[in-house]
C-alpha cells in the first residue's frame, strides 16, 4: 500500500513541479521581443553637444534615422564647459560638439579628443532676446537706440557665466561695445549694472526670459528661430560675435563608424539644410570643410591609436 503511493506522490509532485516551472522556464528562454532584438542589435552613439544644439540635433537625429541608418542616438546636452569638464573626467561619449572652440581645446588637452579630427560644423551670431520692451522697430538707427536702452537702470538683464560660451561671446560683445563711440565705457558699465542672473547655458536664460524673471538677455540667434514666445533684436554686424561650433569623434569611441555617419550626416545636404532651417548658418565651413573629411580623419587618426 505505502508502496504503491509513492509513484503517486512522485507523479504529483512532478505534475506541480512542471506547472510552476513552465512560467519560470518560459520567461528565462522565450526568445528577445522584436523591439528588444532590434534594440541590442542597434548600437548606442553618445553624443555630448551644447545646450544651443538640442532641438536641431533632436530633428537631425529623426532625418539621420530615417534616411536608413540603424543607429541609436543618444544625447547629453548642457552648457559646452560641463561636458568638456565631464570628458575631463573621464565619462563615455562618441562625438562631442562645443559651443566654442576653448571647450574643444579643453578636450583635446584632456586626450579625449585628436586634434586633427575637429572640424567646424556650424556658427552662430548673437542676438538680444526679449518678451516686451526695448525695440520698438526694426531699422538700424533704433537698433542703436534699442541697444542704448539696455544700459539705462532697472531694467533686469539675464546673461551667460563667464565659463559659458555665450557668457564669454556676451563679454566679447560689451568690449566692442565699449570701445564704440556710439556706445562706450558707461554702455558696459549701465548693461553690467543691469544683470541680474549669470547662467550656465543659453537653455537656462532662455528659460527666465519666458518665465518673465528677466527683461532681456543675450542669446543666439538659432535660439529664437521659430520662437513665438519671445522676440529679438538684432545686433549691428560691427558689435557681433561670430560663434564657431567644433565637432569631433571621442578618441576612444567604441562605434566609431556609426559616430563618423552622423557626423557626415551632418554636412550632407539634408542635414545642412536642417541645421540652417533652425537659424544656423554653415558659411563658416567654407575653408575648413574643403580639407577635413569627418568620416576620413576618423579613419586615419583614431584607428592608428588602436
Amino acid at each position: 500500500m505505502q508502496n504503491r503511493a509513492l509513484p503517486r506522490v512522485h507523479t504529483l509532485i512532478a505534475a506541480v513541479a512542471i506547472l510552476l516551472g513552465s512560467p519560470l522556464l518560459g520567461a528565462c528562454s522565450a526568445p528577445a521581443s522584436g523591439g528588444e532584438s532590434s534594440s541590442a542589435e542597434s548600437p548606442v552613439v553618445t553624443v555630448f553637444a551644447a545646450a544651443s544644439l538640442t532641438d536641431v540635433f533632436r530633428e537631425a537625429s529623426r532625418l539621420f534615422s530615417d534616411s536608413g541608418h540603424r543607429v541609436n542616438i543618444v544625447f547629453n546636452f548642457a552648457g559646452s564647459q560641463h561636458l568638456a569638464g565631464q570628458l575631463r573626467e573621464g565619462a563615455y561619449a562618441d562625438v562631442f560638439a562645443s559651443a566654442d572652440e576653448t571647450q574643444m581645446q579643453a578636450a583635446i588637452d584632456a586626450g579625449r579628443v585628436e586634434k586633427t579630427n575637429v572640424t567646424t560644423f556650424v556658427c552662430n551670431r548673437l542676438v538680444v532676446g526679449y518678451g516686451r520692451g526695448p525695440a520698438e522697430n526694426s531699422s538700424v538707427a533704433a537698433e542703436v537706440i534699442s541697444l542704448l536702452k539696455l544700459a539705462e537702470p532697472g531694467l533686469k538683464i539675464v546673461v551667460g557665466a563667464e565659463a559659458a560660451p555665450i557668457g564669454r561671446y556676451t563679454r566679447q560683445f560689451l568690449s566692442k561695445a565699449a570701445r564704440d563711440s556710439r556706445f562706450g565705457p558707461e554702455f558696459r558699465a549701465g548693461f553690467e549694472a543691469n544683470i541680474v542672473s549669470e547662467e550656465q547655458s543659453v537653455r537656462s536664460i532662455l528659460s527666465k526670459l519666458q518665465l518673465g524673471e528677466a527683461d532681456a538677455g543675450i542669446v543666439y540667434a538659432s535660439d529664437l528661430a521659430g520662437e513665438t514666445e519671445l522676440q529679438s533684436m538684432e545686433i549691428p554686424f560691427d558689435l557681433n560675435v561670430s560663434a564657431f561650433y567644433p565637432i569631433a569623434l571621442i578618441r576612444d569611441s567604441a562605434h566609431r563608424e556609426q559616430a563618423g555617419a552622423f557626423i557626415s550626416f551632418l554636412f550632407s545636404e539634408e542635414g545642412t539644410a536642417a541645421l540652417e532651417a533652425q537659424g544656423f548658418s554653415t558659411e563658416c565651413r567654407a575653408g575648413e570643410s574643403a580639407n577635413v573629411s569627418p568620416v576620413s580623419s576618423v579613419e586615419s587618426s583614431d584607428h592608428a591609436n588602436d
